[in-house]
C-alpha cells in the first residue's frame, strides 16, 4: 500500500510541477503560432510534428469593406481581360472592368483565392474610383500566397462614386 501511495505522491507533484513550470516546451508534438494582427493579415504558422518543422502561411484578408455593404449593383460582367496566375512573389490577378453606363461608376473587386477543397485562402478587396462612363480601368493585384494550385473567384460591385 506505502509503494502505491508513493507512486501516487510522485506522479501528483509532476504534475505540479508541470503545471508551475514556464509554458515553453521541447515536446516533439507541441503546436506554436505567432497571431500579429495586420491589415494584410498574413499569419505564419511553426509546426513541430515528430521533430520536424513545417512553415505554413495562413489565410489573407485584406478587407476595408464588408462585401455587400452599401448600393451597389452586381458588375462582374464588367470584368474582362482576367488573368490569376501563380508567380515567384504569390498570385497576380489582373483585369480590366468597363464602365456601361453613362455616369461616372466606382468598382469594389473582391479576389478570393480558393484551394481544390474549396477552402478560402485569401480576400482581398481592390477598388477602381470614378471610372468614366464607356471607359475601362484595370486593376493588378499581387496576393503574397506561396500555394500552388488555387483558382480564383471575383466578386464586383459597381457604385455610384461617393460625392
Amino acid at each position: 500500500m506505502k509503494d502505491i501511495s508513493r507512486a501516487l505522491a510522485i506522479v501528483v507533484g509532476l504534475v505540479v510541477v508541470a503545471a508551475c513550470s514556464d509554458s515553453t516546451s521541447t515536446s516533439s508534438d507541441t503546436v506554436a503560432a505567432t497571431n500579429t494582427p495586420t491589415t494584410d493579415a498574413v499569419v505564419e504558422t511553426t509546426v513541430v510534428v515528430d521533430e520536424t518543422t513545417t512553415t505554413t502561411v495562413a489565410d489573407i484578408t485584406d478587407v476595408v469593406n464588408t462585401p455587400g455593404t452599401g448600393e451597389f449593383v452586381g458588375a462582374l460582367e464588367d470584368v474582362a481581360d482576367l488573368t490569376c496566375e501563380r508567380e515567384d512573389d504569390g498570385w497576380r490577378v489582373t483585369g480590366t472592368a468597363t464602365n456601361p453606363t453613362t455616369d461616372a461608376v466606382d468598382y469594389r473587386i473582391y479576389i478570393s483565392l480558393l484551394n481544390g477543397a474549396a477552402v478560402t485562402r485569401a480576400l482581398v478587396e481592390t477598388e477602381l474610383l470614378a471610372v468614366a462612363a464607356s471607359a475601362s480601368a484595370t486593376f493588378d493585384e499581387l496576393i503574397p500566397l506561396p500555394d500552388q494550385d488555387l483558382r480564383c473567384v471575383l466578386r464586383v460591385e459597381r457604385h455610384v462614386p461617393a460625392p
